[in-house]
């Protein structure tokens, strides 16, 4: 059961603040303390009570968050609840990945896979528009013109935030990525031999001695171009984020993670939200996140854990950004601030606002942010106390953010 799921299950969490919230939002931690249970908790100068929360209930969540990693739900965890822009809750639990293993601070980042779209590619696309780069209503393929001559020359880039385009939900990008070339005989089998080693499921093994195509940029916007365009109706797709991806790096005329650290990482001073984490961090503080036995052999460790992302070199549209809890808050506050932070404004009020509470006519979804299902509460990504107003998103790795 993903963290976010299992928690959701007990308590909402997040950055929400319903009314008079401050524009200041500066950590007001001044270090932290290792607890007898074993969590370590930030040293805060603010009460909960003067923002109208209860320190009581605030701290039932230690033991839902205990509840999970006993339950094997995940090894370890990171929790932060804001609100006027103070910090009111800030603890790490567990470890970065069981028994053994590192013990999670607060500076360790995750690999918040989906999360990425609304903290990564959605801000970059959020300021672009600010700037007047382009129209939600206008045609993706103006921007792309590879995707001209194709079923998605008419896709829009609102029906893409709304994930109403007719793209499918996903692709699959390994068997074009590897080189054929590269292995003896069949890359799967039903049964194990001597050339297939390595179980993927109850009948299939495979064979891991293989090498990736040096280039594959072209082979997956041409597997985008192939693919069939489905009915535009809701679903929910990786591969719309993608295209985003793309444009973003068009209309700011230089990659999208160069695009978002001069926007918005460097002058808020996130020095842990970034793409490709290793070429600044120390690996023993990110967390893995899996054992990809397969395809890249390894632990993934600073490696982004989504196969699309991965294939674009680390950096996608739908998934590659690393980040922790701490400075997750700080960009949701900036977009609950209305595009302000410390002073210094990100986004505009208006594009701030369109963003944050257009909402489908066919769904629950809104402009790249998720929003809660009030019609079937049963299926809300959120807990059913979230009110309509709540906007946010997940990450298949169990991360989450709600405002």
């Amino acid at each position: 059961l993903p963290a976010h799921k299992f928690l959701q299950q007990y308590c909402w969490y997040g950055w929400n603040s319903p009314y008079n919230w401050n524009r200041r939002s500066r950590h007001l931690c001044s270090g932290s303390r290792q607890m007898p249970n074993g969590k370590r908790q930030a040293l805060l100068s603010c009460k909960p009570e003067e923002y109208g929360m209860s320190s009581v209930m605030l701290d039932r969540i230690d033991s839902i968050a205990r509840m999970g990693i006993k339950a094997g739900a995940y090894p370890g965890c990171q929790i932060v609840v804001m609100k006027e822009g103070q910090i009111l809750y800030d603890r790490c639990f567990g470890t970065h990945a069981g028994k053994g293993s590192a013990p999670v601070h607060s500076a360790d980042v995750y690999d918040i896979a989906s999360l990425s779209k609304t903290t990564g590619t959605l801000l970059a696309l959020m300021k672009l528009y600010d700037k007047g780069r382009f129209n939600l209503s206008d045609k993706l393929s103006d921007y792309l013109p590879w995707l001209q001559g194709t079923d998605k020359k008419d896709i829009t880039i609102r029906e893409i935030l709304l994930h109403q385009s007719g793209l499918p939900a996903g692709i699959v990008l390994y068997p074009e990525a590897i080189d054929k070339e590269s292995y003896k005989g069949r890359l799967f089998s039903a049964r194990r031999d001597a050339l297939h080693p390595l179980r993927l499921g109850a009948t299939t093994w495979v064979n891991p001695n293989f090498r990736f195509l040096p280039s594959f940029v072209q082979v997956l916007q041409e597997k985008i171009s192939e693919i069939p365009l489905k009915t535009k109706q809701y679903r929910y797709s990786d591969i719309g984020f993608i295209l985003l991806r793309f444009l973003v790096d068009r209309l700011a005329d230089m990659p999208m993670d160069e695009y978002l650290a001069k926007e918005f990482y460097a002058p808020m001073g996130l020095e842990r939200t970034l793409y490709l984490p290793l070429r600044r961090l120390p690996k023993s503080e990110i967390i893995p996140s899996a054992n990809d036995r397969f395809l890249r052999k390894s632990v993934l460790q600073g490696f982004v854990h989504d196969e699309c992302a991965a294939f674009q070199g680390g950096v996608g549209g739908n998934a590659g950004l690393f980040s922790n809890a701490r400075e997750i808050a700080r960009i949701y506050q900036m977009l609950l601030n209305e595009g302000e932070l410390d002073g210094h404004r990100y986004l505009s009020r208006e594009t701030c606002k369109l963003f944050t509470t257009e909402v489908s006519k066919i769904s629950r979804r809104g402009l790249g942010f998720d929003k809660p299902d009030m019609k079937t509460p049963d299926k809300s990504p959120c807990t059913k106390s979230a009110p309509a107003s709540v906007y946010g998103h997940t990450g298949f790795t169990g991360t989450c953010a709600w405002v």
